[in-house]
């Protein structure tokens, strides 16, 4: 790569970490809060999330080039209707929408993970109809490549990994179909909690209940060996995903102690909460059985589970046969058995109703499921969320009529556009498509990055520009096989995958390539946020030194940038194209828009003295520009 185009394209975005520190104190009162704020530390540096990518979105945006559009903004819908009466109240500027091509990578990147090709970019620009991105918004949203993004999001939410065995493929799959058709989402987590099989791989929804599974290290004795399973470890860890996921509430700090005296600088909510509390919630679960099978031949349990609601209770006291006491956890409150109790309104089940069932119509009947989810759609498709991080609500300032005590602020960032948009959820009959549409066809949503005013971090609930976002892993590594046109190949269930995404997992990844693709892979996936799912949902929105690093060297990027076995850079210098058109062609593939007439000239130069190699040059340059490994 000649030095002129490193210099011109190389990628330059840095991380910046801050690592708080804790001094020695005095009195041991004070380092047990020390230590305690400590072992919280995520929880309390999570709220700076929103400024530090405004930040992030203010620098970057000075080296992309700025695309004049119009601050004459319709309202679109109620979204629209509430921010920009709230800018106008308080005299924030907004920046003005962005262009179509601009849009259009933006729509395509967050709802397929993939970028647009050339010729639809010059087409959708050139239509001049009036609803032409609406008409783009439904074209996406159902596709099988939209479920392929989503289902992936919701593998990562789930975290559902490895250890739940070839389940999580149908998992997967299932995912995709009821994101492909708009299945209610209340009616898909009532699956998720409520599934009975006598072998859960049998029904995909068990997945997320498997991923809970505990289990001891040990050789097991015969098939009659239980104590190898500690029933209540997967119950509580069930609890705390399922509050984590559909109530955006982190409860697994009060599934080790009580929340007064060490979650103060937390949560107002979570201080009123104690171990009896995450229990009874816990005991929703308390008669659902978790058997690893025996298997006689091999003399051992295989990995399909026996599940049902044949057990007796939550006894934290004595659930034989199973193994008791707490394993993952701090020991638990002796000797006493838990009846179920909703943790957010202390409701029991009715008379005769599954204690499943029942907290199924529990979560999705409060306000509190509504919220959680367009929160999380919010964050993934405007950057930044109304409460961060997704899992991280306080409930006891949500309300702005009902304030919380002094120091305690109203924690949402904009608490009326999160209740409209929770409103708006319910009354669709939770559409997730229908959450999306709403979110897109917004102005808010279609706003440039570029904003020449000065920024205010004050202005940050309101939304007056787009905010940035580093492409995840699966988009980037996808996005170079589409816009090279040498897609991947990727052995997986008995067929090959040309994308990530069509696979269930990151590990997935592991095994041997015929292509010997899968380590160079897994590394750029890790670059960009990607978690192996033993952890909850990964997160980063920065650029990193190592992801410089694999974009210039990584061969599953470099092998693609060649001439060579039918690329797109193999398929434009061998044709009759000009250098003009191969610039502008790769440009649009790239970036979704033309060369400025500089760049132009430093590209047509490279072709000019060696049309192969400068323009497999080119190509390898503008992925290594900021611009593409941002959706702006």
């Amino acid at each position: 790569m000649p030095d002129h185009m490193r210099a011109l394209f190389g990628w330059c975005l840095l991380a910046l970490v801050a690592t708080p520190s804790f001094s020695t104190q005095d009195s041991r009162q004070e380092r047990e809060q020390a230590r305690a704020a400590e072992a919280h530390r995520e929880l309390l540096e999570a709220s700076d999330n929103a400024s530090d990518t405004a930040r992030f979105t203010d620098d970057v945006m000075r080296s992309i080039p700025a695309a004049p559009g119009d601050l004459d903004v319709s309202h679109n819908n109620f979204i629209d209707e509430i921010l920009f009466r709230q800018m106008k109240e308080r005299g924030i500027p907004h920046a003005p929408l962005s262009t179509d091509a601009v849009f259009m990578r933006r729509a395509y990147l967050d709802m397929i993970g993939l970028p647009p090709e050339p010729a639809d970019i010059v087409a959708f620009v050139a239509d001049r109809s009036e609803d032409k991105r609406d008409q783009l918004i439904d074209a996406l949203i159902g596709t099988e490549e939209f479920a392929e993004q989503w289902a992936w999001f919701w593998g990562d939410l789930f975290r559902l990994a490895h250890q739940v065995g070839p389940v999580k493929n149908s998992f997967q799959f299932w995912v995709k179909e009821w994101l492909q058709v708009d299945r209610p989402y209340d009616e898909v987590v009532y699956d998720l909690l409520t599934g009975v099989s006598k072998v859960h791989g049998t029904l995909p929804q068990l997945a997320f209940l498997a991923r809970s599974h505990q289990a001891k290290s040990r050789i097991v004795q015969s098939g009659e060996d239980y104590g190898i399973m500690n029933r209540l470890d997967s119950i509580d860890q069930f609890n705390v995903d399922t509050s984590r996921v559909f109530l955006g509430i982190n409860t697994s700090c009060v599934s080790c102690h009580d929340g007064v005296d060490h979650l103060e600088p937390v949560s107002s909510w979570l201080t009123k909460q104690d171990r009896a509390d995450f229990y009874r919630h816990s005991a929703f679960f308390g008669k659902t059985r978790m058997i690893t099978t025996w298997d006689d031949r091999s003399k051992n349990v295989v990995v399909d589970l026996v599940v049902d609601d044949l057990e007796d209770g939550y006894d934290t006291g004595d659930d034989a046969p199973y193994f008791t006491l707490s394993e993952n956890r701090f020991p638990r409150l002796e000797g006493e058995t838990y009846e179920p109790a909703f943790i957010l309104t202390g409701e029991t089940p009715r008379p005769g109703e599954n204690d499943r069932a029942a907290l199924a119509r529990m979560i999705t009947s409060h306000p509190q499921f509504s919220r959680a989810t367009v929160n999380l759609i919010w964050g993934k498709l405007m950057t930044v969320a109304f409460v961060e991080p997704y899992n991280g609500f306080d409930l006891d300032r949500i309300d702005p009529d009902n304030p919380p005590d002094a120091p305690w602020t109203i924690q949402p960032s904009n608490p009326e556009l999160l209740e409209a948009l929770a409103a708006n959820f319910r009354d669709s009959g939770f559409s997730i498509h229908g959450l999306m549409k709403t979110i897109l066809r917004s102005s808010a949503y279609q706003l440039s990055a570029t904003y020449e005013q000065e920024w205010s971090d004050d202005y940050l609930p309101y939304y007056p520009r787009r905010f940035v976002r580093v492409l995840t892993g699966p988009e980037v590594v996808d996005s170079i096989g589409r816009i090279t046109e040498r897609p991947s190949a990727f052995a997986f269930s008995g067929t090959v995958a040309t994308r990530v995404k069509q696979l269930a997992s990151p590990t997935d990844l592991g095994a041997r390539r015929d292509n010997g693709e899968g380590a160079e892979v897994t590394a750029l996936l890790q670059a960009f946020f990607q978690s192996n799912r033993m952890t909850p949902m990964p997160a980063g929105n920065k650029g990193s030194t190592l992801q410089a690093m694999l974009m210039m060297q990584s061969g599953a990027l470099n092998r693609r940038v060649l001439a060579e076995e039918g690329s797109r850079v193999h398929r434009l210098t061998g044709s009759e194209a000009s250098n003009e058109a191969i610039v502008d062609e790769l440009y649009l593939a790239t970036l979704a828009r033309y060369p400025s007439p500089a760049e132009a000239a430093v590209a047509l130069s490279a072709l000019g003295a060696e049309r192969v190699p400068g323009a497999e040059n080119l190509q390898w340059a503008l992925f290594n520009m900021p611009e593409f490994l941002l959706n702006h």
